[in-house]
């Protein structure tokens, strides 16, 4: 066996998977692999002998020294198995004892670098016999213990936890070339097109009141309101549950539901703005990193209820657009008669009827609507941009940023929005 190694979690797992008495796990964090590795042998070793130390600072898992899903994992494993898990803060060695074997390892920040998977670029060294019982005494709560004396508290990695759900760390392949700063905000591009029936018009085929025309062709738009009186139709839609953006239903399972019509959209939507955006004047809009999880949950809420809508109007609104398109056909028989456009006549006869031109218009004035879907098409768009470095040194942003948390009544926290970090670039 070499002095020299590789640790990764493949090569953590194997040495866990050999543990029969005693296991003395202390590294910056830790990850779902690992932790199911020890479950594994606490399951099939009744004797075994665990000792846990990490670090639960959310940022060590932002750096990728552990993953979130790893922390949870161990959350669960301590309780299920009534075993003390402490803390080191600012630890970044790893320490990993099985039985008589013991690895002294540098743990990979994943945020910085990728693992080490070649036996060239050793990350860790086994070390020898009597080593293992003086790093256990290390290890050890108490006066003689010299790291870990601090107990990680459930409360204590359930606010860790908490803070990587509200900031979750990037993925790693893809931040490792970019981290340079930590940002706690976010663009958001939130925009709601093509469900504005009330003003809705379509457009009248010019040769269709002036004839083959050119000159009056150019310079004349026809449009026709669609609806008469302005008015978008209300209907009933489901009621869905903010949280888990389902339909909600009564105790026999019948569906709850509420009326909705174009200022009921237009008000939710105004309510995503209202609950979760930051308006940066020249910049656009922006969100708190923190509350991306809740904005996602109310936006797929939303989409749900447009979607809705959109099923329920198309359904109501066939008889409102033939009634609509009769209306116009009607004013326009008159004065088509005689003058029909040539592309018209290729498939009348030549004294063509009422009831033939009628029907002709009304086909060429569907084709121009485009059926129901053509006028009422609702659709939610949402696109998360990143807040650049460029940004953050742009002093015109950050005044105008400053300026709208404090319209907010939130302009101390202003200060506390980006933090630098030279890790990448050093590397």
């Amino acid at each position: 066996m070499t002095a020299f190694t590789i640790v990764n979690d493949e090569t953590l797992c194997e040495a866990i998977a050999q543990c029969q008495q005693q296991l003395v796990y202390v590294a910056p964090g830790i990850t779902k692999p690992v932790v199911d590795a020890m479950q594994r042998q606490l399951a099939s070793c009744s004797n075994l002998l665990v000792t846990l130390i990490v670090d639960i600072d959310p940022e060590v898992y932002r750096l990728g020294y552990g993953t979130m899903d790893g922390l949870q994992a161990l959350q669960t494993l301590v309780k299920k198995f009534c075993l003390e898990l402490r803390q080191q803060a600012g630890l970044r060695i790893g320490l990993l004892i099985c039985d008589g074997r013991t690895l002294v390892y540098s743990p990979t920040p994943l945020l910085i670098e990728a693992g080490s998977t070649s036996q060239e670029k050793p990350n860790a060294v086994w070390v020898g016999q009597d080593m293992p019982k003086i790093l256990v005494k290390a290890c050890e709560p108490g006066a003689e213990g010299e790291i870990g004396q601090q107990v990680a508290t459930p409360d204590a990695v359930d606010r860790s936890l908490q803070s990587l759900k509200n900031e979750p760390p990037k993925k790693f392949d893809i931040a490792r070339v970019e981290r340079v700063y930590h940002s706690k905000i976010q663009f958001v591009e939130l925009e709601v097109t093509g469900y504005r029936l009330s003003s809705k018009k379509i457009t009248i085929p010019n040769d269709l009141l002036i004839g083959d025309d050119k000159a009056l062709n150019e310079k004349l738009k026809n449009s026709f309101q669609l609806l008469t009186g302005g008015s978008a139709p209300k209907v009933e839609i489901p009621l869905f549950n903010p949280e888990s953006a389902s339909p909600k239903v009564i105790a026999d399972g019948a569906p709850l539901t509420e009326i909705w019509d174009e200022e009921a959209l237009e008000a939710a939507r105004k309510k995503l703005y209202e609950d979760f955006l930051i308006n940066v004047p020249r910049f656009g809009w922006v969100i708190m990193c923190r509350q991306l999880t809740d904005f996602e949950k109310r936006l797929a809420c939303f989409k749900n209820q447009v979607l809705a809508y959109r099923v329920a109007v198309e359904k109501s609104m066939g008889q409102s657009l033939d009634k609509a398109i009769g209306e116009l056909v009607d004013v326009l028989l008159p004065r088509m008669k005689g003058q029909l456009p040539k592309r018209f006549t290729k498939f009348m006869h030549q004294d063509p009827s009422d009831d033939d031109i009628r029907g002709v218009l009304a086909q060429e004035l569907y084709s121009v609507v485009g059926g129901v879907s053509g006028v009422f098409a609702p659709e939610v768009r949402c696109v998360y941009k990143a807040v650049t470095y460029g940004s953050i040194r742009d002093e015109k942003f950050l005044k105008s940023m400053k300026d709208s948390m404090k319209k907010n009544g939130a302009g101390s926290q202003a200060e506390l929005l980006f933090s630098e970090c030279d890790a990448a670039l050093e590397s």
